[in-house]
């Protein structure tokens, strides 16, 4: 009986962490696609922060697609 207690527990607890896990995530996703412009303009500028070697964005299209102007 103490064995099957024990399994029960172990068990309830690996579904509380799956079901938390799964919200969270689901919740993430929301939030990104509600604020979707926003995060269009923090995903240029980590693009560019995090890839620099490639040729994605310059500095100045950046400030164009971000500002709308270049910021001196």
């Amino acid at each position: 009986m103490k064995r099957i207690n024990r399994l029960f527990n172990n068990f309830a607890i690996a579904i509380l962490f799956f079901l938390l896990g799964t919200y969270f995530t689901y919740y993430k996703i929301d939030q990104r696609l509600w604020n979707e412009t926003t995060q269009k303009a923090w995903d240029i500028e980590a693009r560019a922060l995090n890839f620099p070697q490639k040729s994605c964005y310059n500095w100045q299209d950046i400030e164009l697609i971000i500002f709308g102007e270049i910021q001196e």
